[in-house]
């Protein structure tokens, strides 16, 4: 309808009738309607179809046709105008008729006043106002009811399910034919947790839409299937009420929440692992500190002592007690991915054939190695003997899951992971990937225990039997290599680790050695040695060492002091052996890089009991020098010698070449 006057449409073949209509209209008020007139069925026909009239006024006689079947030939026109339908006489049939072909109205022409024909056009553009938007609102509904993410579902008193819409069918498995028999009810819900096990009190809120009317809020729960599928839902419901106020059903909206929670179960595992792995990384940095001190003052009495000593026995245990220490706390740092390791393009497979004799001796005769490993397999940036431990921890793991014998599968793959799996997995990434797997015929994993199985210390071996740092230590390497690692476990069936490490088009090559060869002897010298460390016993101990080697040892407990200490001797110090982590709020890399600045040539070592922050450096890198702790006193004494006599050289072919 127009904001000005209403459009109203006189479709009649007698103009009598016509002058007519308009005195009516006249007396109306011109101002707010305008008449126009036709009077034949095909004029008629074009000027409904333009949709210009608010209103159209039909005569029931329209020459050898009818406004009937003008009315019913309009019907197919969307948006179709509201009609009126004029006859010169009653006819109860005719009456009936044009309700049924849509008429808004039924007027007698010779009955009609101006107050009748105002109030009858009135009604009907108002009725077909009401009824434009009750169909925009169930068209409203219905799209909300097609694209709505949340499963809705309509039930009757007795909780037969009556609707469903799309989504709900997707969740629950419903069909049309089910739905229209009413043969599915909401009362009827296998409901489970997510266990498995019958949560009978849960049906129980449900019921009581129906009983109370009160409505039911976020009740999560899972649900069962014929297929062995289970879906956990996060459920809703509130009550439908009849025009006498009684309850006539419900409205039960249901989420499918199992992704969701499994992406935060895997967020809160993944957490409390980052966790764990910075509380690892800490103690074994200052364990490291501790080792590094007892491993260097059994070194010097090692060396002090006649080989026939009665203490020689002792020192030899402590020194291998130490290695031990140290090679645990290796593990801790290997899980939280504080440990250096060295990347070099690796043919996964070659690494794994190199593995294949020592395999079998550590697995039982009663147990079959198999291998399948895909050819031309993609080439990965890796640690090769990071690779190689991964290997051997799952294979004792796998040998102790099969006390009885069984089968050790090794099998290498080329994946590409799409976007869509990402968000199963929040560790997973998308793109191209190979996949190594291990799986055996074991036992199996309990799921209850599925989500701690990589956490350290964590072993459902006996006491005595297993540290519980064999799947953590896996778990950091693969973390370390920016990959993930995948679990699928049946008790009683076996279980297979597939570890996710990311595919690069590099060819294969040798990565270079950190640290040189060792030698029989070490020679001292006569140069100046800054130390900055912050651990006081590890810092005399290597002022101790370095100056049995004739060196003339400066100390620092900071960066700070250090950097003090540089000033007073107006920077004639040819090598800085700094921790990585230190107090004072500078690191030893920055320390490193203020003092270069200063002094190009100023020859650098690094050490630390765990830096993966190392200044964002692979330790691979030749111009990096790195001592990890615990180290002995020979090893400090030889990297110290090797990399000022390799200084040496690079200034002597230098100036020779300026010269």
């Amino acid at each position: 309808m127009n904001n000005g006057a209403v459009r109203v449409l006189l479709v009649d073949d007698d103009e009598d009738d016509f002058v007519i209509t308009r005195d009516l209209i006249s007396q109306i008020g011109n101002d707010r309607y305008q008449l126009d007139w036709v009077d034949n069925y095909e004029t008629a026909l074009v000027a409904i179809q333009r949709r210009e009239h608010d209103i159209c006024l039909l005569d029931y006689r329209l020459g050898v046709r009818t406004g009937l079947e003008l009315l019913g030939e309009s019907q197919s026109f969307s948006a179709r105008t509201p009609m009126i339908l004029l006859t010169g006489q009653g006819d109860r049939e005719i009456d009936l008729k044009a309700m049924k072909a849509g008429a808004a109205d039924y007027l007698i022409k010779g009955q009609l006043t101006g107050d009748k024909l105002e109030r009858a056009i009135r009604y009907a553009i108002e009725g077909k106002r009401a009824e434009e938007r009750l169909r925009r609102e169930r068209d409203l509904i219905s799209r909300i009811m097609t694209t709505s993410p949340v499963g809705i579902v309509v039930a009757d008193q007795a909780g037969k399910i009556t609707f469903a819409n799309q989504r709900a069918k997707e969740i629950l498995g419903l069909t049309k034919d089910a739905i229209d028999s009413r043969t599915c009810s909401v009362l009827d819900w296998g409901v489970t947790d997510a266990e498995g096990h019958p949560l009978t009190g849960q049906l129980l809120p449900l019921k009581q839409v129906l009983e109370s009317g009160q409505p039911v809020q976020e009740i999560c729960h899972a649900l069962d299937f014929p297929n062995h599928r289970r879906v956990l839902l996060s459920t809703n419901a509130t009550s439908l009420f009849d025009v006498a106020g009684k309850i006539d059903g419900m409205v039960v909206t249901v989420e499918d929440i199992t992704e969701r929670l499994a992406l935060e179960a895997q967020l809160r595992q993944s957490q409390k692992m980052e966790s764990i792995g910075q509380l690892a990384a800490g103690v074994a940095h200052d364990i490291n500190n501790i080792l590094t001190i007892i491993q260097g003052h059994t070194g010097l009495l090692l060396n002090a002592t006649p080989p026939d000593a009665d203490a020689m026995k002792s020192l030899k245990q402590i020194a291998a007690a130490s290695e031990r220490a140290a090679g645990f706390i290796r593990h801790l740092l290997t899980f939280s991915r504080k440990q250096i390791f060295q990347t070099k393009i690796l043919d996964l497979n070659a690494v794994l054939h190199n593995l294949e004799n020592m395999l079998p001796r550590m697995l039982s005769e009663h147990i079959a190695l198999e291998t399948r490993y895909r050819p031309n397999l993609p080439h990965v940036a890796a640690d090769a003997m990071m690779i190689e431990q991964i290997v051997m921890n799952l294979a004792v793991n796998a040998h102790d899951a099969m006390p009885k014998g069984g089968t050790l599968l090794i099998e290498t793959s080329a994946v590409e992971i799409p976007a869509a799996l990402t968000r199963q997995n929040s560790e997973a990434r998308a793109g191209e990937f190979v996949c190594l797997t291990v799986r055996d015929t074991g036992c199996g994993i309990e799921r209850k225990i599925l989500a701690r199985i990589f956490e350290p210390f964590f072993t459902t071996k006996e006491v005595g039997k297993g540290t519980g740092l064999g799947l953590a230590t896996v778990y950091g390497i693969v973390k370390q290599h920016q990959g993930w690692v995948e679990v699928e476990s049946e008790v009683g069936v076996g279980t297979a680790f597939k570890i996710f490490l990311p595919s690069t088009g590099e060819k294969a090559g040798d990565a270079p050695a950190i640290f040189p060869p060792e030698s029989e002897t070490v020679n001292g010298g006569k140069e100046t040695i800054l130390v900055v460390e912050d651990e006081s016993g590890l810092l005399e101990l290597v002022r101790s060492v370095l100056e049995r080697y004739e060196y003339h040892v400066l100390i620092a407990a900071s960066g700070s002091e250090a950097l003090r200490v540089w000033d007073e001797q107006q920077g004639r110090i040819d090598l800085l052996l700094t921790d990585m982590i230190m107090p004072g709020g500078m690191t030893g890399g920055e320390l490193a890089a203020e003092l270069k600045n200063r002094k190009p040539e100023l020859n650098v070592i690094f050490t630390s009991g765990y830096s993966v922050e190392l200044i964002g450096k692979d330790m691979a890198q030749s111009d990096t020098n790195f001592l990890p702790k615990p180290y002995q006193p020979h090893q400090v004494a030889r990297l110290i010698r090797e990399i000022i006599d390799a200084g040496a050289q690079r200034q002597f072919h230098t100036n020779g070449a300026l010269n």
